[in-house]
């Protein structure tokens, strides 16, 4: 079963493992929620009464709200334009629609939105105009699986016809694809690199002329080449020897980088899966949660976007704390940093029983628990770590007291 939602540092494989670990108590309490994949297995495990969710990520309400069904008739199809645009005002683009759930970057390259854009319509909307348009009969991920290779060459000859509306032919084009490049992009620089002498110019000239710092040397350069925009070029021509209208001499430009878009468009692994539309089975998973609804306990759920020091606990509770591991990849939470010395000394004030999830803690904290499974946020990405649960030492008679046994190591 899936808990939660696909965060980072997400307790969805060890969620169930972590509750057994939590003694029943009255109020549980989730401070760093995430994805939310604690609450939702504490909310099936039936160990407690009221249930408080908190992160300061304000992104992580997504669970509350899709529990809620705030996204019951959710069907829009976002935009690289949009989410780019959205992306920091509304969790469900953010989560839903980035990369790797990052909240940072759009879901799909440039390469392959217009496809996934065709399948969203065909499967969201029942519109196959899109489909046919790229000239695939079918949305049927059956379909579009066993004929995929039907379908990447029709979609390779749209993309190069509509979207990079180059007059060259297609099958030219895709002919010695890192030739064509090269040789378009020697063009452009040698064109610059001639402006430049024609002119009696340096790089240093040109970036005093244009109020840069060092900006000069990718357009005469060959290391991190760039061709200037349109703004740049023009006030260029009055400085260098360039006759070649900014539009004429750009349509070189746009096609090279249309052979690259074609180029990674071959390339993307992506494009071994073209059945897959990963928005709309993450919009499912939303929407599955709206099931939770139906229990009583829902009614004892609560959200909050506080800090957790601002967090009021109850008595009779429990507190889960699934902080920003130390020394691996690490959240955006406003400036960026967690103060952990901060965080140690608040746990260890606390009277209500307070289980912690960490590699490891510092003196005056005990492990209650440890599980293997394999990491992608340490340092040693994608090997194999050890989970563990600490409290306070301190506290370890009142744990032994609620849980009723003594602790062991799995």
């Amino acid at each position: 079963m899936n808990y939660g939602l696909p965060y980072m540092g997400s307790k969805n494989f060890i969620a169930e493992w972590v509750l057994s670990k939590i003694p029943p108590r009255t109020n549980f309490y989730d401070l760093f929620c995430g994805g939310g994949a604690i609450t939702h297995a504490a909310l099936l495990a039936k160990k407690h009464r009221r249930f408080f969710m908190n992160d300061l990520n304000p992104f992580s309400a997504l669970f509350f709200d899709a529990v809620s069904g705030k996204y019951h008739n959710e069907k829009r199809w976002i935009s690289r334009e949009t989410f780019e645009r959205e992306k920091t005002k509304d969790p469900y683009i953010a989560f839903v629609w980035s990369f790797g759930n990052n909240g940072a970057d759009y879901l799909y390259s440039k390469e392959i939105e217009p496809w996934k854009r065709a399948l969203h319509y065909s499967r969201v909307f029942g519109d196959d105009s899109l489909l046919k348009e790229i000239g695939v009969p079918c949305s049927s991920s059956t379909w579009i699986k066993k004929n995929h290779d039907f379908c990447k060459e029709k979609y390779i000859l749209w993309y190069t016809g509509n979207v990079m509306k180059t007059e060259v032919e297609v099958a030219e084009i895709r002919k010695n694809l890192s030739e064509n490049i090269k040789k378009n992009t020697e063009y452009l620089q040698n064109y610059l690199l001639d402006g430049l002498k024609k002119s009696g110019k340096r790089p240093c000239d040109v970036d005093r002329y244009l109020g840069t710092n060092g900006m000069a040397s990718h357009y005469s350069g060959k290391l991190q080449w760039e061709f200037p925009t349109k703004e740049v070029y023009e006030k260029l021509q009055n400085f260098l020897y360039l006759p070649v209208p900014y539009l004429e001499i750009y349509g070189l430009q746009e096609l090279m980088q249309s052979l690259e878009s074609l180029q990674r468009l071959q390339r993307l692994q992506r494009l071994q899966r073209l059945e897959s539309l990963q928005s709309l089975e993450r919009l499912q998973r939303l929407q599955r949660l709206e099931s939770l609804q139906r229990m009583q306990r829902m009614q004892r759920l609560e959200f909050t976007n506080l800090s957790y020091k601002d967090v009021k606990i109850l008595p009779d509770s429990v507190i889960y704390c699934d902080i920003p591991y130390r020394n691996t990849a690490t959240y955006i939470i406003n400036d960026g940093g967690f103060d952990y010395e901060e965080f140690y000394n608040w746990a260890q004030n606390q009277t209500e029983l307070v289980i912690i999830s960490e590699y490891q803690m510092p003196e005056g904290f005990t492990c209650i628990g440890q599980k293997s499974k394999r990491s992608i946020l340490s340092a040693t990405a994608n090997n194999e770590v050890k989970e563990c649960l600490f409290i306070p030492t301190k506290q370890l008679n009142l744990y032994n007291y609620l849980n009723n046994s003594l602790f062991n190591f799995d």
